[in-house]
């Protein structure tokens, strides 16, 4: 089992050293780790008794916590610069195991029932490394986008045919859901793009006893407009697709190397940047193409 990691390209970078990598290493496993789902959504109830759910903006909400850091005071201090950075609004990574930080982009349609997910090589290679791969019972998040995003959690039982440049898994327990849009296969434990909730900017991530004992605890929000900007199916305005690469430790001043985690935006397609503005956030109407509506 690998350590707990942070990985990030920090902003601002200039222009003669360009995008780099910077990892944070914690040493250890995590102390604790847990996700909350935040759902917008609306009923109308007939006179019947019918409910009829309209779902806008789901968001997942992940808590980090390592209490007393084997790193102490050194690894502390690294953290100040990860916080500046998400208080500005930037992005983060984070896998709680680092050999299972992967990613993949699901390939076509998966319909449900399947066993067999198709998947695209893994954009986040050049964070994580081509090491990082699927194993036989990993437990692996499949969802979309928000808003109403589909999402369930599958188990590993064949991943020979997979490897960081794409293939194909197969799954112990069918796929319950079908997805006819993008969506991602990632290790249930790794969170490609992170920001930090608008409500806890300021607060330190790491406190300390005495000076000595130095703990850890953040809480994220999964950012899925710029985590869909590298799946391969994801259009853009023009039509053509835009799937970006990272950039990486090693990639640092050379043109055309990668580009940084939150630049992955730049070429965002108009109803993603919708998606993400603050003024449609809570807007809910059944007229409203970002909404999908269901029945209970």
């Amino acid at each position: 089992m690998g350590n707990a990691k942070f990985y990030f390209t920090p902003e601002p970078f200039g222009a003669l050293n360009g995008a780099s990598l910077v990892t944070i290493d914690l040493g250890e496993a995590l102390g604790e780790m847990f996700s909350d789902i935040s759902v917008e959504a609306v009923d109308a109830v007939s006179l019947t008794g019918s409910i009829q759910r309209s779902v806008g903006r789901t968001q997942e909400i992940v808590t980090i916590q390592r209490d007393r850091m084997v790193g102490g005071e050194d690894l502390a201090i690294q953290f100040h610069a990860l916080q500046n950075h998400l208080d500005r609004g930037f992005s983060v990574s984070f896998a709680a195991d680092d050999d299972k930080a992967y990613c993949f982009p699901i390939r076509g349609t998966l319909n449900n029932n399947s066993t067999r997910v198709p998947i695209y090589a893994n954009p986040f290679s050049n964070f994580t490394g081509i090491s990082a791969l699927p194993t036989v019972g990993d437990y692996c998040t499949i969802e979309t986008s928000s808003p109403a995003m589909i999402q369930e959690i599958v188990k590993m039982q064949t991943v020979s045919n997979a490897t960081a440049q794409g293939g194909d898994v197969d799954t112990v327990n069918p796929v319950r859901f079908q997805y006819d849009q993008p969506a991602f296969m990632r290790h249930y434990r790794f969170y490609p793009v992170l920001k930090r909730p608008q409500s806890d900017i300021g607060q330190a991530i790491v406190t300390n006893e005495g000076g000595r004992l130095f703990s850890l605890s953040i809480r994220l929000v999964v950012d899925y407009a710029t985590l869909f900007i590298t799946h391969p199916e994801t259009v853009g305005d023009s039509g053509v697709s835009i799937g970006r690469s990272l950039a990486s430790s090693t990639s640092a001043g050379r043109q055309g190397a990668g580009v940084s985690l939150d630049d992955l935006g730049g070429s965002m397609p108009r109803h993603l940047r919708d998606i993400g503005n603050p003024s449609l956030q809570g807007l809910v109407s059944p007229s409203n193409p970002l909404l999908s509506k269901g029945g209970a």
